[in-house]
């Protein structure tokens, strides 16, 4: 076999406890190195206003092809023009 097996050096955690066995020149970078360990280990959590930003875009698209498909919209619950013809159901 002619090439080694190594550590990928993204899943290096800490720098100065593994070193690259083959050199001693090469750089070796870890996760660590770029943020502090209280920033490595907390999750990013994203806020409420980010998360309603992001899916609106979304919704008002589906929203749109749906009233063009069924010729009915949906938030206000009316009937529009077009291809079919809804009757109101009381149940």
């Amino acid at each position: 076999r002619s090439t080694r097996e190594t550590t990928p050096v993204h899943l290096i955690r800490v720098s100065d406890i593994v070193s690259t066995p083959s050199s001693t020149t090469k750089r070796t970078f870890s996760i660590g190195a770029h943020r502090s360990p209280e920033q490595a280990s907390r999750p990013v959590i994203q806020s409420t206003k980010e998360f309603d930003e992001f899916f609106a875009k979304h919704e008002a698209a589906q929203q749109k092809a749906f009233m063009e498909k069924y010729n009915f919209d949906p938030v206000t619950e009316m009937p529009l023009p077009g291809r079919y013809e809804w009757e109101k159901l009381t149940p």
